[in-house]
């Protein structure tokens, strides 16, 4: 039964997956007037950037809870759920035996593939190529799932089993991101959510505070001038040169933080740039290539404050080689210009948003699958046509001899994207394509080849009823591999949200640590170990191993974007049209793996496919018209603008008046007041009260 009428299948632009990246660039077609159709193979929208409830958490890691065998009493206080899995588990061993013998465990049977639907005659008219794509769902970039109820075995089961129900009955409370992201301030992400206006169906919280674990505790990492010469951890001469190292960086990072407000004014964000060009705003001297480790050395700073500026300012996801084993020589190195360019988005964020100076960073309500659902909102209100649980069973190209549009005169591709069909057997006639890569699989392709050399991140998220960080709110933590004895593998991040941000239940923290990895995996060792070691630090710091409720690990790693054969003619069809912008098929990576908590590269990648999309004449959108403020929209926030300005003008004129309208308030109140005065005649005091009088007479006498 088709779902979409003839004229949804006439688009200019294609998107398979409802991700941040294709949402945003459908939002941004959409707005400009082009036909989007926008589907996903899932029935719900964010792709690999969801956010899942408690009991979808359980179901996507493959958590199933084994029943528990009573010795007398009554059955029926099993739950519901045990008995499915008690009759597969167990099977009567006689009619008349009174016992039961363990049977193996049945497999649950897959789904049922819905029958194949013959390619209609429509896909292959006119000299097009269907190329077949595979239906079935590729292995995801999430691995090694593994979800456990009190994982260190400290809860009563009784308890535990009534804890567990109350959460589950709780489960829509859960908002859970399988990739936690951190916005900064100035960033071109929140550039674009303020530009576009999607900003205004969103609701941000921002960053409380960040700590670093040390072999002593807990430590706050100042953020400010007034919080550096407060701090009580810090020494004065370790104070004094994490002073002089800002201000000698201050012409290139800039921040609110630094200035005042009779500097400032009004319009604070524009009053400061973010990170300006390195070559021409870096130290005299510096060397952009220089090490960052060595290059903060030079400026003798202590190895403590080479751990905050490196791991909770840089927010740097990989350890010094010099720390590492041979093994993992091939590490990603800090330079000085990513580490000068890291530390100007953190310090020209401090101040932009929320009350003082702090919030350099930003997480989004409910989670960064917020933003895409935000994007595809947008997209909606500007026609846009959505189809879920549809995807693609062939993709459609045309070959340059065949199209009538193109040039023989220039080197034009020799495939271009001409639609796909569904798999109902819908043929959608498209300009462009863009796919995740949980839709576009040449059938038979080999997609695991080239995995081992990629970076990978582990990931944890667990449950606490207490603050992990020792306070409430949104806070991040960084563990230095040299805090813990052994010494870590690499560095570890732990972000704490709590019930506030809508991530979780009244009265709880859900808490997400990661550590980046590359290369092979250490034989004998748990692959979460380190993570492990971390979170019990830290519980023993907020009150023990009880505050665990459940734990979920898994592991992330981002797909190869090479989805075909490339030895077969259609594989060499799709990489040519994958290959040239003007080939029309543009593929989105997963979710990034490294950085671990920041925004990376979703708009750069929706901005280039933006600006090769053509629309039905054939021209391809102009870079200024990517996702550009309304006019109507403009002209409303300059207005209020105006507005702000002149309150803010009256208020300062109202200031500068106060002093001279009080002066003159009090004289009056002086001079309606009955008066008392000694009057001097001939030596003799006589002390008269009479009438109020006038300013004037009390002059006159006074110069008497």
């Amino acid at each position: 039964m088709a779902l979409l009428s003839p004229e949804e299948c006439q688009v200019d632009a294609c998107i398979l997956g409802t991700g941040l990246t294709e949402s945003i660039a459908a939002a941004a077609l959409a707005r400009l007037g082009r036909r989007v159709l926008h589907m996903d193979r899932e029935g719900s929208y964010g792709g690999n950037w969801r956010a899942l409830s408690l009991l979808d958490l359980e179901a996507w890691a493959g958590f199933e809870e084994e029943p528990e065998l009573l010795a007398g009493g009554d059955f029926r206080i099993l739950p519901p759920q045990a008995w499915h899995s008690l009759h597969a588990l167990f099977e009567p061993r006689g009619l008349v035996a009174p016992a039961f013998r363990p049977a193996p465990r049945k497999p649950v049977p897959p789904t049922p593939e819905p029958p194949a639907v013959p390619l209609p005659e429509e896909a292959t008219a006119g000299g097009l190529r269907a190329v077949p794509l595979e239906t079935k769902p590729p292995p995801s970039c999430y691995l090694s799932m593994d979800f456990a109820w009190d994982p260190f075995g400290t809860w009563d089961k009784a308890e535990l089993n009534e804890k567990k129900e109350a959460l589950r009955r709780s489960s829509n409370q859960f908002s859970v991101d399988l990739v936690p992201r951190l916005l900064f301030g100035r960033s071109e992400t929140v550039d674009v959510l303020v530009e576009s206006g999607v900003a205004r169906y969103l609701e941000f919280q921002g960053l409380k505070s960040a700590k670093i674990l040390t072999t002593t505790g807990l430590a706050a990492v100042p953020l400010t001038k007034s919080e550096i010469f407060q701090d009580a951890h810090l020494k004065l001469p370790e104070k004094r040169a994490l002073m002089r190292f800002i201000t000698s960086m201050a012409p290139f990072v800039g921040s609110l933080a630094f200035q005042s407000a009779a500097q400032l004014g009004v319009d604070q964000a524009q009053k400061i740039s973010g990170p300006s060009d390195l070559q021409s705003t870096a130290p005299e001297g510096t060397d952009l290539e220089e090490p960052w480790h060595q290059f903060l050395e030079r400026h003798k700073l202590s190895e403590r404050l080479q751990d905050f500026l490196t791991y909770a300012i840089c927010l740097w996801d990989w350890a010094p080689k010099a720390t590492l084993p041979d093994a993992h020589q091939g590490w990603p190195a800090l330079s000085c210009a990513d580490g000068l360019k890291r530390m100007g988005y953190f310090v020209s964020s401090l101040g932009l948003y929320g009350r003082g100076t702090g919030m350099p960073l930003l997480y989004p309500m409910y989670g960064v699958s917020e933003i895409a659902q935000g994007f595809t909102r947008m997209c909606a209100l500007h026609r846009g046509v959505y189809a879920l649980r549809t995807y693609a069973s062939h993709i459609l190209l045309s070959s340059r001899q065949e199209d009538d549009t193109a040039d023989a005169s220039t080197s034009d591709p020799a495939w271009r994207v001409a639609g796909i069909v569904t798999q109902r057997g819908e043929v959608v006639h498209a300009r462009s394509v863009l796919s995740s890569c949980d839709h576009m699989t040449q059938e038979g392709a080999d997609v695991t080849t080239g995995q081992d050399s990629t970076a990978i991140c582990r990931r944890m998220t667990v449950l606490l009823d207490c603050p992990l960080l020792g306070e409430e709110g949104v806070n991040l933590c960084v563990v230095p591999p040299s805090s813990m004895e052994p010494p870590l593998g690499n560095v570890v991040q732990v972000l704490q949200l709590d019930w506030s941000t809508g991530t979780c239940p009244h009265g709880h923290n859900l808490v997400h640590l990661s550590q980046a990895w590359l290369g092979p995996e250490t034989p004998g060792t748990n692959a979460f170990s380190d993570l492990q070691r971390v979170l019990s630090s830290l519980l023993a710091l907020c009150g023990g191993e009880k505050h665990c409720l459940f734990r979920c690990s898994y592991v992330h790693r981002q797909r190869s974007l090479c989805r075909w054969r490339q030895d077969s003619p259609d594989g060499e069809a799709l990489a040519a049209c994958s290959g040239d912008t003007r080939g029309g098929l543009c593929m989105v990576s997963d979710p990034t793996a490294v950085p671990q908590l920041l925004a990376a590269d979703e708009v750069t990648e929706a901005r280039r496919f933006f600006a090769a999309a053509p629309g039905a004449d054939g021209e391809v959108p102009s870079a200024d018209d990517f996702l550009r403020k309304p006019t109507h929209v403009a002209e409303e926030e300059k207005g209020n603008a105006m507005e702000e300005l002149e309150c803010f003008n009256a208020q300062m004129q109202e200031a500068a008046d106060a002093p001279s309208a009080a002066n003159s308030a009090l004289l009056a109140a002086t001079a309606e007041q009955p008066t008392s005065e000694l009057v001097v005649d001939g030596g003799h005091e006589e002390k008269q009260v009479g009438a109020p009088q006038s300013a004037a007479c009390l002059c006159q006498k006074e110069k008497k």
